[in-house]
């Protein structure tokens, strides 16, 4: 076994020496963090002598093979590697770089599991459960069922707060908001207007209670008592079944717009998680040769 300063050496009949130093590197990338978690990055190992110029030193940059690529981690693969050969003037001397870049794409399948598709569920159920009505029979501001629709709704923006922070944590800071962080902001914008929406059509669906004025005929009660009470209570009869009657067209009414308002927060639910999975199945992006990574 050979000491850490030495190594194996295998020389060629025509002069050609291989030597293999297997090194540890940590690497400081920059991160572009706007398509998260469907992004790619490029983090590129400069190599290059301190001391020799390119008189003194032949430098060969070639490509390793695809066989001995870093299959990658838990969160990243590796799909490319590639090699830029780069000249520069120091001390009036022309040196030699080698950058190898390499390609890393992120595996959004944590995220999609842990974050998407739990938003994605509260909010439907949430937008379902504000614009489902339970019956059409009474008032419709008086019945237990629509204030819990209402809290159904905050709740599910509490939930989405906490997957916001969740995402908030998992990220770097930085000045721009990854397309994770886009898609439940609009989310949780989206249950807000359901639950504005939902108080707004209880303010004005509640009746309110008027005080019944005594009728004057019955101070002839004890006249008429038998045709008055008859006739009393067919009146009350009559205008319960009424008031009965337009309570059920209002219901009626309120209930197509909880379907209309359900089915359109339902269809931009979908279509906000379609545009953010749509970059799921965008080409990978190409590294720009003009792009410097050092």
């Amino acid at each position: 076994m050979l000491s850490d300063n030495r190594a194996d050496v295998r020389i060629y009949h025509n002069g050609k020496i291989k030597i293999n130093i297997p090194q540890y590197v940590e690497a400081i990338c920059r991160i572009q963090t706007e398509s998260f978690p469907f992004d790619c990055q490029f983090c590129a190992v400069a190599l290059a002598s301190p001391l020799l110029n390119v008189k003194e030193m032949v430098v060969n940059a070639t490509s390793p093979p695809v066989d001995s690529y870093f299959t990658g981690n838990a969160e990243w693969s590796l799909f490319n590697v590639s090699v830029r050969h780069m000249r520069f003037q120091e001390e009036g001397e022309e040196r030699v770089e080698i950058h190898y870049i390499f390609h890393l794409k992120r595996k959004p399948t944590y995220y999609l599991t842990v974050i998407v598709a739990p938003t994605f569920l509260i909010s439907a159920l949430s937008i379902l459960g504000i614009f489902s009505s339970s019956s059409n029979e009474g008032p419709r501001g008086e019945k237990q069922e629509d204030s819990d629709h209402v809290s159904l709704g905050l709740g599910s923006l509490l939930a989405m707060s906490v997957l916001l922070g969740i995402v908030a944590g998992a990220m770097p800071k930085s000045n721009s908001i990854p397309l994770l962080g886009y898609y439940i902001l609009i989310v949780i914008l989206l249950c807000a207007i359901a639950v504005t929406v939902s108080m707004i059509f209880l303010s004005v669906s509640r009746i309110p209670t008027i005080s019944k004025i005594p009728e004057l005929n019955m101070i002839y009660q004890t006249i008429e008592e038998i045709a008055e009470s008859h006739r009393s209570m067919r009146r009350k009869l009559e205008q319960k079944a009424h008031k009965k009657l337009i309570e059920k067209e209002w219901n009626r009414v309120f209930t197509r717009f909880d379907y209309f308002f359900l089915s359109l927060f339902e269809l931009l639910n979908l279509a906000a998680l379609a545009i953010f999975l749509r970059v799921a199945w965008l080409p990978t992006p190409e590294l720009d040769p003009e792009v410097s990574l050092i």
